[in-house]
């Protein structure tokens, strides 16, 4: 442990002052990774977080050095973050998604680039930083071992952080290759399991009571199925009510859902991404069939979880008609929440690979990377059919009737929590589709696509 006086650091969310994305909420979303690198700081650093969503950054406060995490859409704002702390002689450090993906883009605003996880090589860029040596780029050789990782500094985050619900992280990585996700580049495609009694032990210090609700932030917490089983004991013991993100295999598994059902879940993220099964193949979901995906739907809800699912457009076998039969999919299903977003050729992926070869990649404004706007060449439609039927089904499912069409006519259980999460998502929804519309495409009108 170093003996220097303690050190200001300043980690921050970089967020466009208002510009709303699809899937914001009216309460910040608990961040997750910002706590956990906040726990690897020496004892003696007086580490502050900031959430552009609802604080500003204060450039003239004295600080130390700064770490700031970026995603795609928003890393306009940090690099410009991380310039103006640079001008005044602060060490900045860029890490998170994007700077992952492409550190050499990174660097140019940073001092050092911190590449995938943090944990296991996080002391020696300390180390570095306090001997004034920091180095261009740092990155662990293999993936860290989940044992062991320290618990987030949840004390830090701003108290308009509502409580509404709780974030934990069990597992990292994911087996699946899907063709336009980084998770695989950045969290491994071996899947890694935290210890059940350290789950255990962390939930004992964040729920207070039963029925508090708590979120998953793993890519896929049924991948393993007797790891998932002695999760869901723990969380039945707990009390809480939870949500987590998986695939639609879990229908599959009765005994695994029953479980799930009995230890509180209440909603499962579930990416379909597609109806059309040339879609699913192409992209190396081979494990889902497309004409089942009625009757999974049917066994999950049958157990008294909802489902918050998410579809794709612009996949190469879509065209003008995807739209409309995929609203019609999701209102005739009762899906609770559906989300809808553009397929982006996210910087690394293998999706991107393939764009570029093909040359059909015409927007390199990372502001547009935010899965609603359109940045290639579709095969089967037009830049503006694409752009133009996304909004109209996103409009669609979002309107009041849409809503409570699905929740009144479906299975009804947690009937309060998904109406209130479809209201909450459809402010920001709108606010897109507003902003698209209006001040981003140039076209004169919008072709009104009939109603389903």
């Amino acid at each position: 442990m170093s003996h220097q006086p303690s050190k200001k650091v300043l980690l921050i969310f970089p967020r466009e002052k208002g510009v709303k994305f699809s899937n914001d909420t009216l309460y910040p979303f608990p961040i997750l990774g910002l706590t956990l690198l906040a726990s690897l700081f020496p004892k003696t650093y007086d580490v502050k977080i900031i959430n552009e969503a609802i604080e500003e950054v204060n450039f003239d406060t004295h600080i130390d050095l700064v770490g700031i995490t970026g995603l795609t859409c928003i890393i306009q704002r940090a690099y410009s973050i991380a310039d103006q702390f640079r001008s005044r002689g602060v060490k900045v450090i860029l890490g998170g998604v994007h700077p992952s993906l492409l550190p050499d883009e990174a660097k140019e605003h940073a001092d050092s680039v911190f590449i995938g996880e943090a944990e296991g090589m996080f002391d020696k860029l300390i180390k570095d930083f306090e001997s004034g040596s920091l180095k261009p780029f740092y990155k662990n050789r293999e993936w860290s071992d989940l044992r062991g990782i320290s618990l987030p500094r949840r004390d830090l985050l701003n108290k308009r952080h509502h409580p509404f619900f709780k974030a934990i992280e069990t597992t990292r990585g994911c087996p699946n290759r899907c063709e336009f996700c980084s998770v695989p580049i950045i969290n491994g495609k071996r899947y890694r399991v935290r210890p059940l009694e350290e789950v255990d032990q962390e939930l004992s210090t964040i729920i207070r009571k039963k029925g508090e609700y708590l979120f998953l932030a793993d890519d896929n917490v049924t991948a393993k199925e007797d790891y998932a089983s002695g999760l869901f004991e723990i969380f039945k013991r707990h009390g809480v009510k939870w949500m987590a993100f998986t695939t639609i295999k879990i229908a599959l598994d009765e005994k695994l859902l029953k479980k799930a059902q009995e230890s509180g879940c209440i909603s499962l993220f579930i990416g379909f991404e597609s109806l059309l099964q040339e879609n699913l193949d192409s992209v190396s979901k081979h494990f889902v069939n497309a004409r089942e995906l009625s009757g999974w739907i049917k066994m999950i809800q049958q157990h008294r979880i909802g489902i918050h699912g998410s579809f794709i457009f612009g996949f190469d076998g879509d065209d003008p008609t995807i739209f409309k039969r995929t609203v019609e999919f999701v209102q005739k299903n009762n899906i609770e929440l559906p989300t809808f977003s553009v397929l982006t050729p996210f910087p690394g992926t293998p999706l991107q690979k393939r764009m570029e070869e093909e040359k059909r990649i015409f927007d390199r404004n990372w502001s547009h990377y935010d899965m609603s706007h359109v940045v290639f060449k579709p095969k089967k439609m037009t830049v503006q059919e694409l752009q133009e039927g996304y909004l109209w089904a996103q409009k669609y499912i979002c309107a009041p009737r849409s809503i409570l069409k699905r929740l009144l006519w479906g299975p009804k259980h947690h009937f309060f929590h998904f109406l209130m999460s479809n209201f909450v998502l459809r402010g920001a929804q709108m606010d897109v589709i507003g902003r698209i519309k209006d001040k981003e495409l140039p076209y004169e009108n919008f072709t009104d696509l009939r109603q389903p």
